[in-house]
């Protein structure tokens, strides 16, 4: 509307100046002239518009470049990564979950049938070798319900109620600060407990104590699919974690985002603090000057070692709470640092 306004004004000007300079004796077909005038001005008018709107275009691309350049990560260098390729795990890069290594397997049943708690939290499973491997390029994780199963405990054969399996890096590989990310898809059901998490170099549960920190990328609750929780664990004085928890990412009901298909979980750790993303969408920021306000120390400021499991709670109770055998894919794991 206000650019035929502005034309209507310019070819009045100029027909004005036309009829002016003939003078009142001089026929004048003013009709035909403003015709022209008035292809001619438009085609200026286009010509402006074009080259305002190839900026436009321009800008806006620059603009869409740059968040590209942010999400597909060029602004960071991959400086380790597992994209699960071949047809085995690679001993070179990760060690099974056993043996004190870094932790307890798992729970196992007494010659009673009670459940012992060695693992230290409240599970019902015990990690194996055979519950992982690798195949069409995902790493899997397989909870299965066990029915005769056994597991030797210090030299006795104990009955285990559900197997699962795990990894980590420890003594392989160790990151401090950048962005480290997994790609997985989540089992679901009531107790089901997939987490990619970190702990301190080296750290094992011959040192006697909990870990002095702790990052959990991300933890899902088979129960509860559509959240995404990313904590940090600080030890006290007394051996007891301060957690930093809450801001969970929340999926909505109409929303395409379902845990149970391929999504990142990533965090971006740095000396400042840690951010947690999912799908590249920052949803939690901890910064250490909440370390300062509470009196702990940092724990943050060393490296750390990757892990990968799945377990399950003691929220699984009937059975009908997880359709097992059920299954955690990774499809790769990759660490970068800033450019």
């Amino acid at each position: 509307m206000k650019k035929k306004i502005f034309l209507r004004v310019v070819l009045f000007v100029l027909a004005g100046n036309m009829v002016f300079a003939a003078g009142e004796n001089k026929k004048i077909d003013t009709s035909q002239k403003i015709e022209v005038m008035e292809s001619e001005v438009q085609q200026k008018i286009g010509n402006i518009e074009g080259k305002a709107e190839v900026e436009v275009k321009s800008s806006r691309r620059s603009k869409l470049n740059k968040f590209i350049s942010k999400v597909t990560g060029k602004s960071w260098k991959m400086v380790w990564n597992d994209e699960f390729n071949g047809n085995q795990l690679d001993s070179t890069k990760w060690a099974y979950w056993e043996n004190g290594n870094p932790w307890n397997a798992g729970n196992y049943l007494d010659e009673n049938g009670n459940l012992v708690n060695q693992y230290g939290f409240d599970a019902k499973h015990f990690y194996l070798r055979d519950n992982v491997r690798v195949e069409n390029g995902n790493m899997i994780i397989t909870l299965k319900k066990e029915t005769d199963k056994k597991v030797n405990i210090n030299g006795v054969e104990r009955r285990i109620l559900y197997s699962s399996g795990a990894i980590h890096t420890r003594n392989l590989y160790n990151v401090q600060y950048g962005k480290i990310e997994m790609r997985a898809a989540m089992p679901e059901g009531i107790g089901t407990w997939p987490a990619f998490w970190l702990w301190p170099e080296g750290y094992s549960q011959a040192d006697g104590k909990p870990a002095i920190g702790e990052i959990d990328i991300v933890e899902t609750d088979g129960g509860e699919m559509n959240r995404v929780t990313g904590t940090a664990h600080v030890l006290r004085s007394d051996n007891t974690y301060e957690s930093f928890e809450g801001n969970d990412y929340k999926i909505g009901k109409w929303s395409k985002e379902k845990l149970t298909n391929f999504n990142t979980y990533a965090v971006e750790w740095d000396d400042k603090g840690i951010k947690w993303l999912f799908n590249n969408k920052v949803y939690k920021k901890f910064s250490y000057k909440e370390l300062e306000k509470r009196g702990l120390q940092n724990p943050f400021n060393q490296p750390y070692f990757i892990m990968i499991n799945v377990a399950l709670s003691k929220k699984t109770g009937e059975d009908g709470d997880v359709d097992f055998p059920t299954e955690m894919k990774v499809d790769y794991v990759r660490v970068y640092q800033k450019k």
